[in-house]
């Protein structure tokens, strides 16, 4: 009678500490968790300038109406990915068409031989908040040099047709590092600063995959 009490208490004991049995159920309604999430350029809600002086005075901003965009974001976490952002030049607007024309001309973007204005990210960094640090390579009039920008992403939001973001992107470079080398002074001040402020203020949507 002892040996079959024995025996059935190592039979329940083997049960009890079996590895098939111990395990964490998971639960039915949990949430997957989300992914990167690819976002484009929404052009009706978003807005690409630049800015420069003139004469060292006053602030001309241009605008161009014709461009394509994409990255990659996380909403969950804010972790963002693969920027990109092509650009028309022959888009450029500053309201004025003398302006514009000289513009799209070889003195500056020499728009017939370079018709685009590419920048393709090699880093994000999330900063504190909803600041971000984006390194990558700007080309234009066909010279490629490294640039870090200043993003900020202001929310992002779910909806019935997939998820919204906002961010903008800004920074400066030198016009003349690209060959925009056009350099007329007027009593000593240049007309036209070297530097240019560019600025990206935009909304995105989600990409859908092909059916």
């Amino acid at each position: 009678m002892i040996l079959r009490l024995l025996a059935s208490a190592a039979v329940v004991g083997a049960v009890i500490t079996s590895p098939a049995v111990l395990h964490t159920a998971t639960p039915l309604n949990a949430a997957p968790p989300l992914a990167n999430v690819t976002f484009n350029l929404d052009p009706a809600h978003t807005m690409v300038q630049f800015k420069v002086r003139h004469l060292g005075l006053s602030i001309v901003t241009g605008r161009f109406a014709t461009f394509t965009g994409a990255f990659q974001l996380d909403p969950a976490t804010g972790a963002a990915s693969n920027a990109t952002i092509s650009i028309d030049v022959a888009s450029i607007n500053t309201d004025n068409e003398r302006r514009n024309a000289h513009l799209k001309s070889s003195d500056f973007f020499a728009a017939d031989s370079f018709p685009k204005i590419t920048f393709v990210s090699t880093g994000i960094q999330k900063l504190a908040g909803n600041k971000y640090k984006v390194n990558g390579n700007l080309t234009m009039r066909g010279v490629t040099k490294p640039v870090t920008l200043d993003g900020e992403l202001a929310g992002t939001r779910q909806t019935p047709r997939g998820w919204l973001a906002a961010l903008s992107l800004t920074g400066t470079v030198k016009r003349k590092d690209y060959g925009l080398m056009w350099d007329r002074v007027t009593e000593g001040v240049a007309v036209v600063s070297d530097d240019i402020t560019l600025q990206i203020d935009a909304e995105a949507t989600e990409a859908k995959a092909a059916p």
